[in-house]
């Protein structure tokens, strides 16, 4: 009974350790991952337009300060 034990308890540890090694090749694959080659950083921004809250048509132009203009997009996990 014992030695029964053990080998569950040294099966146990493998299968552990066999995990853990995996997870940590994903997280260096997924440090590899390019978001987007084709619009890369300080490149221009393609034209975009949308309506406002007031129903207004903006663009970008309209938008963009003295200072410049922070435009951030988000994807979300509650889709």
């Amino acid at each position: 009974m014992i030695q029964l034990l053990d080998r569950a308890r040294q099966s146990a540890s493998l299968l552990l350790a066999t995990l853990f090694l995996i997870s940590l090749s994903t997280f260096s694959q997924a440090q590899d991952f390019v978001w987007s080659p084709d619009f890369p950083v300080g490149s221009s921004i393609p034209d975009i337009s949308a309506q406002d809250q007031d129903g207004n048509v903006q663009t970008f132009d309209d938008l963009v300060g003295e200072k410049g203009l922070l435009f951030m997009l988000s994807r979300s996990f509650d889709w």
